[in-house]
């Protein structure tokens, strides 16, 4: 790699990319694109004031986010068409940024306007919203606005980071492995350093501390590249890590070392495992998933053409349902995807298949499929531990997603309240157990900060896994909740999902299964069916026990969310030993028989779709156990 010229953008977006801008569009997706922009710009011309409702949570987080999209639209066009309105209307932009009183919520909230009051989320976000404007356009401002953004850096964004950086005033975030805050605001420093690191004499030292604070967050993905705070999150703190890594390199012309660690590329796999035919089947806050220009940014550089691919296809909809305007809303996805569409919009050509069946190695979500990236039949199952940030009571838990319909889904947390992250965040019903596709023993499920174990099972008419979540049901009044809880949850033939499990108490109780859904359900006795738009899921229940087969009706917090329906699988009187099973058939009808013989228990699955009928048989000793 080069040195960068002093006066050329030495951030991730270089001369080339914007000199790119020039070029006329080659493609009907390379044309929406430069009109898209061009329509939002000229917007923010006519519009020169976002209305906030400052009722919300953390809303001068989403102030700074929409200011984000304003300046970065707003910059693309000004490069592409040079028309001195969309300069004007950028240079607004920031002077309100530079006269905002607060930055951060957490200081408003407080009273507390001294600017190094906190160094947040909001922080993050406005010192890369800045640093990108002013290397973008480091020639065309003049001595009194580059001033400006001297200013801001010297007044307001390094003396706050390096103030909460340091002991004793160092934050939750800074060197935390498992939280976005850490690379939105070591990156959204570091990008700053970067575009004005020879005006501001603090730049070295806030470069070098940003360095120390985003290690343990990328090394934390090994070995499989797996994100404990889900695929929404990971869109946002990978984000602005991958943002300052390669403008790193950009600036420096030096390979930068995190980006030769295996695990950092495996992490840009992730999300996509986890969002069939673009599907988000994640886990806890934020299961909300659409691609973004860095993720593309980030595999071009290190030559991963299936995920480039997968990428592209997906920002075209070749593979997503999700619709090319409700992709890009609230996002800089627009104009960042024109810079990188206008400089290569080559789609590679990948060797390398997707895997169908797979455990995330030091996460321990699995999921498994007919085929990937884009499944006819496809589940995600929760194993690992839930003292993360931002996860839910959700251990066993799993979605399912027929031919990009999603017919079984946790219940997601639809917005933050006070509450969300407060000591009463577990009283939540999006949170808790009760609107999870897990376990209950006794009317209660998974406790707080536990874990589940969780093994990949592979054969030749099945594969999934087996999850151990004895421990994670806790204790009763004197002594362990259960002997044994488990879960195995199998892909039969690429054809059907078994959904098997094993209670094991110390004293007489009660058991109960869940699913839920919200598409419309039809129930009659031991069978249910889902209807989707265009697809439909069948459902078969057996038991060991006499166990009974009920509706139930979710509570969600936030008001205009749809009810959820539970399927609820119990049993009818207390027992100490248990087999609740279900069979999941696609588009097709089915049965599970249940047969005990001894410590054995025989299942036979049988179901017809449009490929014939199909059977199977399996025996299972004790504790989920496989019998070959």
């Amino acid at each position: 790699m080069s040195r960068p010229s002093f006066h050329a953008p030495r951030l991730c977006f270089t001369d080339d990319h914007y000199a790119a801008l020039l070029r006329r569009p080659k493609s009907t997706f390379h044309r929406q694109l430069t009109e898209g922009v061009r329509q939002k710009a000229d917007h923010f011309v006519a519009e020169s004031e976002d209305e906030m409702n400052q009722t919300g949570h953390n809303w001068h987080l989403v102030r700074g986010f929409r200011m984000q999209v304003r300046l970065f639209t707003l910059l693309v066009e000004y490069k592409r068409s040079r028309e001195q309105k969309y300069f004007d209307a950028l240079w607004q932009g920031v002077q309100r940024m530079y006269h905002w009183e607060y930055w951060s919520w957490i200081a408003w909230r407080k009273n507390d306007p001294a600017p190094d009051a906190v160094y947040d989320l909001s922080y993050g976000v406005n010192s890369l919203t800045l640093a990108f404007v002013y290397d973008a356009l480091r020639d065309d401002w003049n001595d009194a606005q580059r001033q400006v953004f001297i200013d801001i850096a010297n007044h307001r964004s390094f003396p706050a980071y390096l103030k909460h950086t340091a002991e004793p005033t160092l934050t939750h975030w800074y060197i935390n492995p498992h939280s976005n805050w850490n690379t939105v605001c070591n990156g959204g420093a570091g990008v700053l350093a970067l575009a004005l690191r020879e005006h501001c004499p603090d730049s070295k030292e806030v470069l070098r501390r940003v360095e120390k604070g985003i290690k343990p967050f990328f090394q934390s993905t090994a070995p499989d590249g797996g994100w404990p705070e889900g695929v929404g999150y990971w869109n946002f703190g990978m984000r602005y890590g991958f943002l300052y890594l390669l403008s790193h390199e950009t600036a420096t012309g030096k390979t930068h070392l995190l980006l030769k660690n295996p695990a950092v590329a495996a992490t840009l796999k992730f999300p996509l495992l986890f969002t069939p035919n673009g599907i988000p089947c994640g886990f806890g806050d934020s299961n909300g998933f659409a691609p973004q220009p860095f993720h593309l940014l980030a595999a071009r550089r290190l030559q991963m053409p299936a995920v480039q691919k997968e990428l592209l296809d997906r920002f075209q909809g070749a593979s997503s349902k999700i619709t090319f305007k409700s992709t890009f809303t609230k996002t800089t996805d627009h104009p960042e995807l024109l810079l990188l569409v206008s400089h290569d919009n080559a789609i590679p050509k990948p060797t390398q298949k997707w895997q169908s069946h797979r455990l995330i190695k030091g996460l321990d979500w699995g999921y498994a499929a007919d085929a990937m990236p884009r499944p006819r039949l496809y589940f995600s199952v929760r194993g690992g531990t839930i003292d993360m940030p931002h996860t839910h009571r959700d251990l066993l838990s799993f979605f399912c997603v027929i031919n990009g319909e999603r017919l079984i889904d946790n219940v997601p947390v639809d917005n933050y309240l006070d509450t969300t992250f407060s000591s009463r965040r577990q009283d939540l019903y999006e949170v808790s157990p009760q609107s999870k596709n897990t376990m209950f023993i006794n009317g209660v499920g998974i406790t707080d900060r536990s874990a589940a174990l969780i093994k990949s099972i592979e054969s030749r008419n099945y594969n999934g896994f087996r999850l151990d979540a004895t421990s994670a049901m806790g204790t009763m009044r004197d002594g362990n909740a259960a002997i044994f809880c488990g879960r195995l949850i199998l892909l039969l033939k690429n054809r059907a999902i078994a959904v098997i499990d094993e209670c094991e108490l110390p004293f007489a109780g009660l058991v109960e299964s869940r699913l839920h859904t919200f598409s419309k359900v039809k129930m009659r006795g031991n069978y249910a069916e889902i209807n989707g738009i265009e697809n439909r899921l069948h459902l078969s229940f057996a038991s060991s026990v006499p166990a009974q087969l009920q509706r139930g009706q979710g509570i969600p917090t936030h008001p205009p969310r749809q009810a959820d329906t539970m399927l609820r699988h119990r049993s009818q009187a207390n027992i100490t030993r248990s087999m609740l099973c279900a069979l999941l058939v696609p588009n097709g009808r089915g049965i599970v028989n249940l047969q005990e013989n001894g410590m054995r228990r025989q299942l036979t699955f049988e179901w017809e779709d449009n490929k014939g009928a199909a059977k199977l048989h399996l025996d299972i000793t004790p504790h989920l156990t496989l019998s070959k």
